[in-house]
């Protein structure tokens, strides 16, 4: 079976490796990989490593820094390589995940060939970002669905799919970072470039999408952690719409504080490794929602971008405003017990199943709306 597979950011690549990896292992699928939005930002899409006897196709454009008024000609470019590139590959099967306007894009052209659809992290809620409304209109373009817990399955029943379309396989990202190679926490620091990672706080912020301010949420970080100083790590935003103004904070606040980096881009292990010695994550990205929650990290939720995710006891809701933030950096308790509400580190070979499942094709292509709400369980709580 040939399966087609579409990323639109580095952040993608943790959640589709596991897939990936384990479509790779059956020498019957032939997997075929395209890079698009950022992964054309400074070509960094060589760095992507993919499993043997995969191809990889970079097109499109990216939509960083642009402003709302100025993404049409690159989603459109998304759109149009995306049906050039399908109509030459030909695949039997398009894995799509998540919920950005990118993704959007592909997914509209990858929709004009009428091929089966799978979609990963559908019915899930996210109402500060116009992500929340891209994954609904994403789910109802989709034929199949891999979902990362019962509640989301639920929601999609409630959207009008069939069961059998529906599939609680857990979040395949939590496969890569359950699986990661441990480090201590002087290898963590020789990689990060600080002295000492004793207090660390991983600090990840996006623009606010749905709000009338979406930087207020990253003025605020930056100023409440200005005020508590402790050694932090600070992540690359995504690349919507005002990602360049959150840049530039970033780099005012590390040349203004000691025992302060950036990096673009942890990586997978790194990335995974330094969730496990953090003493806290403060921000507004869903990994610490779906992915701190597995190291039992305190993370400090800012602002309404997250809001309508489920989330562990790890996770404390607070307005953007300075004073809130910095009060609950002075009360962040010690570690928590492990949850796994997203998984357990064997999503990657539930979806790569669902993807190679043999459905009547026409039967797939054919969809109808259910009035039937179904009940879902999580596999790995049957074990």
């Amino acid at each position: 079976m040939r399966i087609l597979s579409v990323s639109c950011g580095r952040s993608d690549i943790g959640i589709l490796t596991p897939v990936w990896n384990s479509l790779s292992k059956n020498l019957e699928h032939e997997l075929h990989v395209i890079l698009t939005g950022a992964h054309n930002n400074n070509l960094v899409s060589n760095d992507i490593e993919l499993p043997p006897r995969s191809i990889k196709h970079l097109c499109g454009a990216s939509i960083q820094g642009q402003t709302n008024k100025d993404l049409g000609s690159s989603l459109g470019s998304i759109t149009a390589d995306v049906v050039t590139l399908t109509s030459r590959i030909k695949p039997d099967r398009i894995l799509i995940v998540g919920d950005r306007i990118d993704m959007m894009a592909a997914v509209l052209g990858a929709s004009c060939l009428n091929i089966p659809l799978v979609h990963l992290h559908g019915g899930e809620f996210s109402y500060g970002a116009i992500d929340e409304r891209l994954r609904h209109a994403i789910t109802k373009l989709s034929h199949l669905h891999c979902t990362s817990n019962l509640v989301t399955a639920s929601v999609i029943s409630k959207m009008g799919e069939e069961s059998w379309r529906i599939h609680v396989t857990g979040a395949p990202g939590l496969d890569t970072l359950i699986n990661a190679e441990l480090l201590d926490a002087k290898e963590i620091a020789k990689s990060i470039g600080l002295k000492s990672i004793s207090g660390l706080r991983l600090i990840t912020v996006h623009p606010e999408t749905n709000s009338l301010n979406p930087l207020a949420t990253a003025q605020a970080v930056f100023s409440a952690l200005k005020k508590s100083p402790a050694p932090n790590i600070v992540t690359a935003p995504n690349a919507d719409p005002g990602s360049k103004k959150i840049r530039d904070l970033i780099i005012k606040f590390v040349n203004e504080n000691r025992d302060t980096v950036f990096i673009e881009n942890l990586g997978n292990n790194l990335y995974a490794n330094v969730m496990r010695h953090a003493s806290v994550m403060v921000g507004n990205s869903s990994s610490g929602i779906v992915e701190a929650g597995i190291f039992g990290l305190p993370v400090i939720n800012v602002g309404g971008r997250q809001d309508g995710r489920q989330y562990g006891i790890n996770v404390s809701h607070v307005s953007s405003t300075t004073e809130d933030i910095v009060k609950k950096l002075a009360s962040i308790p010690a570690k928590f017990d492990a949850n796994f509400i997203y998984g357990d580190g064997y999503s990657g070979d539930r979806v790569a199943k669902v993807l190679t499942n043999h459905y009547d094709h026409e039967n797939l292509l054919f969809k109808k709306f259910s009035y039937d709400i179904h009940t879902y369980t999580n596999p790995w709580e049957l074990k």
